[in-house]
C-alpha cells in the first residue's frame, strides 16, 4: 500500500507532461499564424501578378 501512495506522488510531482502538452500547443498556435501568413501573402502575390498582367495587356498564367 504505501508503494501505491508514493507512485501516486511521484505522478503529481512530474511535470514533464504538462511542459510537453505547452510545447505542443506553441507550436500549434505558431504553425495556425504561420500558415495564415503563407495564405495571405500568397493572395496578395496573385493579386500583383494579375494587375501586371493586365496593366501589360497580356493572358498571362
Amino acid at each position: 500500500m504505501k508503494s501505491i501512495v508514493s507512485l501516486f506522488r511521484a505522478l503529481h510531482a512530474d511535470d514533464s507532461g504538462a511542459a510537453f502538452i505547452e510545447y505542443t500547443a506553441l507550436l500549434g498556435v505558431i504553425l495556425a499564424v504561420g500558415l495564415l501568413v503563407l495564405t495571405k501573402v500568397g493572395n496578395w502575390a496573385t493579386t500583383q501578378w494579375s494587375t501586371l498582367c493586365s496593366g501589360l495587356g497580356t493572358n498571362c498564367k
